[in-house]
């Protein structure tokens, strides 16, 4: 009976220890693929534009080091030879990671970020020719390593940049981002 009355005084307690918290973040991203569309006059076209994405996540902070965090971004490559040839990978991604944090200064006002976790990108190829028109769409796990700053602006506000590589058997891909964390 002690055991169960433990248990449920465990569970009731996480959530206090525990710190939520909120982010969005923004960032380019750089493809490295092996992905080629041939067109009719023998032109290549892959999609490898870096244009910009938008990503969200949130997270627990359970102590001054660790927290767990997970987050979805959605990015889109293009690619154009002409205006009728033109290729696009849409990837839309999950990650799941634990974050290490390691305080610069005394006042913890800059924080060292460090992540590694597992992925889930849903990629959708499409490519056009003229007036042919071909589409793929594949699911892959993979992993991500992510290093970054953050400085606290106030306790609940903190503002930072990172550097992501992301790497699935697909394509792999590496990003700078700057972001911004609200904390509970």
């Amino acid at each position: 009976m002690n055991k169960i009355c433990l248990f449920s005084l465990l569970a009731c307690s996480f959530p206090a220890a525990a710190s939520p918290y909120l982010g969005l973040e923004m960032g380019r991203s750089q493809p490295d693929h092996d992905i080629k569309v041939y067109t009719a006059k023998n032109r290549v076209v892959t999609p490898d534009s870096n244009d910009v994405f938008l990503g969200v996540y949130g997270g627990y902070v359970l102590n001054k080091s660790w927290a767990f965090e997970a987050g979805y971004q959605q990015n889109q490559y293009t690619g154009t030879a002409t205006t009728q040839n033109r290729t696009t990978l849409d990837a839309e991604q999950f990650y799941f990671a634990p974050v290490y944090n390691l305080s610069l200064t005394n006042d913890r006002d800059w924080d060292l970020k460090l992540k590694g976790g597992v992925t889930y990108t849903q990629y959708d190829l499409s490519g056009q020719s003229g007036n042919l028109t071909a589409t793929a769409n594949s699911s892959e796990l993979g992993l991500m390593l992510a290093v970054g700053v953050e400085y606290q602006l106030m306790p609940e506000l903190g503002v930072g940049a990172n550097i992501k590589y992301v790497a699935d058997s697909y394509t792999s891909s590496s990003a700078f981002t700057l972001s911004a964390s609200y904390y509970f």
